[in-house]
């Protein structure tokens, strides 16, 4: 019960070893940045509004604050429209009533 040895031998030629050298080097360059820059962590990776982000609370905050400003910005409008200084025109199949230029598109068929 004699085990046999074999032994395996590969011929490495100047191309293979020109090429395994630089992929050692850029593995070295490589390992060697990402030690002197640190490990990365998640501090680097920050939402725009921190205050807001993550915070349901001032999620609903900034939310009812842009509500109001929608909600001012329709008492205004309704103002100028019962005041008349601003006039609602409805044009009803395309057509403009006599006199007035028609600016609506018209439907497509």
């Amino acid at each position: 019960m004699d085990r046999d040895i074999r032994q395996i031998r590969a011929k490495v030629d100047g191309y293979t070893r020109v090429c395994l050298t630089a992929i050692a080097v850029l593995l070295t360059v490589l390992v060697v940045g990402l030690w002197a820059e640190g490990v990365p962590s998640a501090d680097h990776a920050r939402a725009a509004d921190p205050k807001v982000f993550g915070d349901s609370a001032a999620q609903r905050e900034e939310m009812t604050k842009l509500q109001k400003e929608t909600v001012d910005k329709l008492d205004e409008l309704i103002t100028l429209l019962k005041s008349g200084e601003a006039k609602v025109q409805v044009i009803q199949g395309g057509k403009a009533a006599p006199g007035v230029e028609n600016v609506a598109p018209s439907p497509k068929e």
